[in-house]
């Protein structure tokens, strides 16, 4: 086999990267692969029409975490965070749009309930609440479902921080965990308004109906995220996506790591049970003490893995994980910003927000059940930014670009489609859908790029367009993820990582599962 090195990270994307800063800062001989021609995954910033750059697939940050973001210095590797100016919730004919000023925002929900503002006062706190714990254990070994000293020291810390917690509190972190967002949403909420806001939020990393428990999970999201010490903030990073990802691989390369662009790999080589290198599609293969995959769990132990290697129950129980992002993308060229059609024509910080159009509960339901029979949405949900407004080296002086995530689109169409002739049709039918609300958009649009969920998978290596690796289902979560042989970054097969969000704490861009996986990693090399 090739050159020799300590660790071998398959796939370049954040936590891929970020696993390689740590490598590389503890000394250990790193090389990182990745398929496409430039780092990132789904992290990234791309030209997509001339002129007019976007981030591609993940769009917004607020998960990252900050150790990360100080231990790998991406401050001072070109990194830099911009906060959002408020929220637009565009239901139909109905909007609320959020500044974080209290009294405009009371008086916003006042035009649809006289309650609803201070349950949402309580349901937020109640979440920052319940949800410190889940953000104390994502840069944590989650426990195994096995005995042992080391693992009830994991137990009994996490139990602490649920002794912490009042028995109302924890009797809420249950409900949430294990009751349905209908329910849930409906005990706190009058108003249909507000309703179908927490509905549509409940979307986020999700492919589920609202009615199905534990669907409430993606909540969390918003509770444990932050910027700057803002607890719920979210933003924009300088230059796209990109720009986080690039700092990452900086840090990497400064600290000796080797990456490698238009490298992708075909096989993880494993002999005598241990996992020994990795082979491109080349032929070309590289040899190492450990392999960290960054790929989702499918991709690692589906099609990089020959199967003699492992346990057949324990295939047959990958095979089974639950994918679910069933979203597409459209990012937009404008010649112009589109007038919203609730506010006065010309910029305002509405155009600086993340917008959200969505139908109501019903019309959420509705959606759900048409993707699940492989069909389009009539009314979907769809996240909208404009991060040009924010970052003006996106586009050309005075134009803009507009990011779209529109869910759920599925992953299998019904009839035979193929999504390769009807992924247009679909963009136009989203652009028709904002047209609503954006009464001038059309003529604004110079160039647009139309992703798929298939697109998802075959251009960036997502499987079934699943940018979470994995639905964060209740058996999809912790000590769970992705298997309980495989939920503490080791896997069956010595030597061989997961550090993807496939592993704890899950998707979105935390860093955390690349963070958790090295020092795993670093523990055992120095043991070995």
């Amino acid at each position: 086999m090739g050159n020799q090195y300590d660790a071998i990270i398959v796939g370049g994307g954040h936590n891929g990267l970020t696993a390689a800063g740590y490598l590389g800062k503890a000394g250990f001989k790193t090389l990182v692969l990745e398929r496409r021609p430039m780092v990132g995954g789904a992290v990234v910033t791309e030209e997509f029409h001339p002129g007019y750059r976007i981030s591609t697939i993940s769009y917004v940050v607020s998960l990252l975490q900050n150790k990360v973001i100080e231990d790998l210095q991406l401050k001072d590797h070109g990194f830099e965070m911009i906060r959002m100016d408020g929220t637009l919730s565009v239901c139909r004919d109905d909007y609320l749009f959020f500044n974080d000023d209290e009294a405009h925002d009371r008086r916003e929900v006042e035009r649809f309930s006289k309650t609803d503002y201070d349950a949402m006062a309580a349901f937020e706190e109640m979440f920052q609440n319940v949800g410190g714990v889940i953000r104390n254990q994502m840069l944590k070994e989650p426990p195994t479902l096995e005995g042992g000293f080391s693992n009830l020291l994991k137990l009994g810390s996490m139990g602490l921080e649920l002794r912490r917690l009042s028995p109302e509190l924890r009797h809420r972190l249950v409900q949430i965990l294990t009751s349905s967002a209908y329910d849930l949403i409906n005990r706190w909420f009058e108003s249909p308004m507000i309703k179908s806001m927490y509905g549509a939020a409940c979307f986020s990393g999700n492919y589920a109906s609202l009615r199905q428990p534990g669907s409430a999970i993606p909540l969390f999201h918003s509770a444990i995220g932050e910027i700057d010490g803002e607890l719920g903030a979210w933003g924009m990073v300088r230059g796209g996506m990109g720009g986080l990802t690039q700092a990452m691989a900086a840090f990497a390369e400064s600290r000796g790591a080797e990456i490698r662009t238009s490298a992708a790999v075909d096989g993880i080589v494993v002999e005598n049970g241990r996992a020994t290198g990795v082979r491109l599609d080349t032929g070309e293969t590289f040899s190492g003490r450990c392999v960290l995959a960054n790929t989702d769990p499918k991709t690692t132990f589906l099609k990089l893995i020959d199967p003699t290697h492992l346990d057949p129950e324990f295939t047959k129980d990958i095979a089974q994980i639950r994918m679910g992002h069933s979203s597409c993308r459209v990012n937009l060229a404008l010649k112009g910003l589109p007038d919203i059609r609730f506010f006065p024509s010309g910029e305002g910080p509405w155009h600086r927000s993340d917008i959200c159009m969505h139908p109501d509960i019903e019309g959420q339901e509705a959606n759900y059940r048409a993707a699940a029979t492989g069909r389009f949405p009539a009314e979907p949900r769809l996240e909208i930014t404009i991060p040009s407004t924010l970052d003006d080296s996106l586009a050309p002086p005075g134009h803009h670009v507009m990011s779209v995530l529109a869910k759920y689109y599925p992953y299998k169409l019904a009839d035979g489609l193929h999504w390769d002739d009807v992924k247009e049709k679909a963009a136009d039918q989203i652009v028709d859908y904002m047209a609503r609300v954006m009464p001038d958009l059309k003529e604004l649009i110079i160039g647009r790029q139309m992703i798929s969920t298939l697109d998802m998978e075959t251009e960036y290596g997502l499987t079934e367009g699943d940018i979470f690796h994995g639905r964060h289902d209740l058996d999809q979560i912790f000590s769970m993820r992705p298997h309980p042989k495989a939920a503490q970054y080791r896997t069956p097969i010595t030597d061989l990582y997961l550090c993807g969000s496939g592993a704890h704490p899950g998707g979105g861009v935390t860093g955390a599962p690349g963070h958790n996986a090295a020092r795993r990693v670093i523990a055992d090399l120095k043991r070995n």
